[in-house]
């Protein structure tokens, strides 16, 4: 069975199966109703609705001379039972019983996404989405069971309560780095005793000093030497990922970690290129920027399988959190983030560093770019809050095409 030629238009028609199968799920269809919710759920772009698509295609010759490409692509006859569904898709109401109700998931399914998608635009929530998609029920485009199965459906078994999570403290040795970031007559001697508190984080030290990157002057045996040699912000981003790098220590968490150093390398990147945020302290946010995963990953059994099942199906991570837990890793992460301390500035950025457009903060702008430049698949792509993240730092997008993680980025990501 086909899908619909253009990218943007079959990771939709994907996600709107996944939203489905979650009603599908809750209102306990028999799984052939299910399987042929989810095949019309991945045609109904396909334009194979009212008529066949020959039949669509003569049509259009007669009105055009010659029927559109994308049409012809596509012109792949259509199982009797689909085209059922996705007839009374198109015309509310219409249909058998079972069409009409199987296209009135897929008709809500594929509203709620289409306004998932234009959250950058207009800026609701998932709750904000859902209140507004009950009108659809006054207006016949899908009963009030539907509704109820959407919102029951994706009501989290835990809320994200803050008492039920297990989040590290934020290390010693990195709340000496902070303090020292924050003191502008900061000494070496301070930072080669910060870079002491810690053996693996010496070690770390040693090891970069002496690495090709920096060793072609002989080897260094000493924190001071190595110190010097690194330079005051080599060794202050080298203290505070090594001290950092245990908070995302667990086996699953090892992903998310990878991710971070390259976002922080950027982040300070970016930083020095457009002046106006410190270096180090985009470098921190950047280390900091998700650990919101910390809980995420984190969630109960059930929670945990509706996510993997929804990114399965094409759901972005912070799309699929938002549904199903009423709120995202950047939020939960802002939360630990003011626990433990960290600059309000730096909180309200990984805040809103998935949400750049509803801030004027710089740093959750150059969060968002660094993301971009990252290959970050975590959220929906968004020209809007891309253009608007540069319109804020004063950039265009030429001025970030270059832009790779430097080679001591890739050096941390695998020491």
């Amino acid at each position: 069975m086909s899908s619909p030629s253009n990218p943007e238009v079959e990771v939709h028609c994907r996600r709107t199966e996944a939203v489905a199968k979650l009603m599908a799920h809750h209102l306990f269809l028999p799984s052939e109703e299910k399987d042929l919710l989810c095949a019309a759920c991945l045609r109904h772009h396909n334009g194979t609705g009212l008529l066949e698509p020959q039949s669509m295609q003569r049509l259009l010759t007669d009105v055009w001379s010659e029927a559109p490409a994308l049409l012809m692509d596509d012109a792949i006859p259509v199982p009797t039972a689909i085209r059922n569904v996705l007839n009374a898709y198109n015309v509310p109401g219409s249909g058998e019983a079972r069409n009409s109700s199987l296209a009135a998931i897929l008709r809500l399914a594929d509203a709620f996404d289409q306004d998932m998608e234009a959250q950058p635009i207009d800026g609701a929530d998932v709750g904000g989405i859902l209140e507004r998609l009950r009108c659809g029920v006054a207006g016949g485009l899908w009963p009030q069971a539907v509704m109820d199965a959407l919102a029951d459906s994706t009501l989290p078994q835990s809320r994200g309560q803050k008492e039920t999570w297990r989040v590290p403290v934020f290390p010693q040795a990195a709340l000496n780095m902070l303090s020292l970031m924050r003191d502008p007559r900061v000494s070496i001697a301070l930072v080669v005793q910060a870079a002491r508190l810690d053996p693996a984080t010496a070690g770390l030290v040693m090891q970069l000093a002496n690495s090709a990157l920096f060793g072609s002057r002989g080897e260094t045996s000493t924190i001071a030497g190595a110190i010097a040699r690194l330079g005051f912000a080599t060794a202050q981003k080298l203290i505070m990922s090594s001290a950092l790098r245990g908070v995302f220590g667990s086996p699953k968490l090892q992903e998310v970690w990878q991710h971070s150093l390259h976002v922080a390398d950027l982040s300070e990147q970016l930083a020095r290129a457009t002046g106006g945020i410190d270096p180090a302290a985009a470098y921190l946010a950047g280390l900091v920027h998700d650990v919101g995963q910390l809980v995420v990953l984190s969630v109960p059994l059930y929670d945990s399988a509706r996510l993997h099942g929804l990114e399965r199906g094409g759901c972005r991570p912070v799309y699929a959190e938002s549904l199903l837990l009423r709120t995202d890793h950047a939020a939960i992460g802002a939360r630990i983030a003011a626990g433990w301390g960290l600059p309000e500035t730096m909180v309200a950025a990984i805040r809103q560093h998935h949400r750049p457009e509803e801030t004027g903060n710089p740093l959750a702008h150059l969060l968002y770019l660094a993301e971009h430049l990252s290959g970050s698949d975590e959220d929906l792509p968004s020209l809007v809050r891309l253009e608007a993240s540069l319109r804020a730092l004063g950039l265009k997008l030429g001025d970030i095409d270059g832009y790779t993680v430097s080679a001591l980025g890739c050096w941390l990501a695998v020491a």
